[in-house]
């Protein structure tokens, strides 16, 4: 089954062309198995195989999966909260860092080896990889070399600052370890609750087309979730 990344407001294209939540169908689910066992309903039901038995296991199915999907929403809350941290610290850095990289590109001018060091000379990457280890062979660079140390104090990038950027570094990759374990924990949750949708939907879906066979018409079709037109 087919999910969107959208924790709460995940969508199943149905037949009709229309769009209904995951927790939507819960609930239609969960209409039909509470009131199942109502009279009028629950002996014609009974004719095709919907014993009682049979109707509480749905239900204890259903039960699961109401569970499971409470889990999914859980996991992917923390993993887009981990994410809203991951990226405002990223950002926090790149300004630092491309204000630092652009205020040593002109003391640096005409120093070859600080900008081939610095990397002053290579384009800033997009992908995450490879900036966060420019910005960090950056950082490392000036701290580790007493001369470039030395140059850059005099526009403002002093020790305390280099080391305070090179945590800040540290604290990024945290943060990104973090995001990796609850996007893993966020798709583990995902493919349990489709597992369990999927094993779960075709029975109602089957119960509802027997409904409409047994009860054509009748009133009691509505207390299960389905529509009777008006005569």
């Amino acid at each position: 089954m087919e999910t969107t990344e959208n924790p709460t407001n995940e969508v199943i294209k149905t037949s009709q062309s229309t769009y209904v939540t995951i927790d939507e169908k819960i609930s239609r689910m969960k209409i039909t198995f509470g009131n199942a066992t109502l009279p009028g309903i629950f002996e014609t039901m009974q004719s095709v195989g919907y014993t009682a038995e049979k109707i509480d296991s749905m239900k204890a199915k259903l039960t699961g999966l109401e569970n499971l999907q409470v889990m999914r929403n859980k996991e992917y809350a923390e993993q887009l909260a981990e994410s809203a941290k991951f990226d405002t610290k990223r950002t926090e850095l790149d300004v630092q860092y491309s204000t630092h990289r652009k205020l040593a590109k002109i003391l640096f001018k005409t120093d070859v080896q600080a900008q081939s060091a610095l990397q002053l000379d290579s384009p800033k990457p997009a992908v995450y990889a490879s900036w966060v280890q420019q910005v960090s062979g950056f950082y490392q660079q000036l701290n580790n070399t007493a001369l470039f140390k030395q140059k850059v104090s005099a526009i403002g990038i002093t020790a305390d600052v280099i080391s305070r950027q090179l945590l800040t570094v540290d604290e990024l990759q945290a943060l990104r370890d973090s995001q990796r374990k609850e996007l893993s924990e966020a798709q583990t949750a995902t493919d349990a609750r489709d597992k369990a949708f999927d094993e779960l939907y075709p029975l109602y879906m089957e119960y509802i087309q027997y409904a409409k066979v047994l009860l054509a018409d009748n009133q009691a079709l509505e207390a299960i979730g389905v529509t009777v037109k008006a005569k």
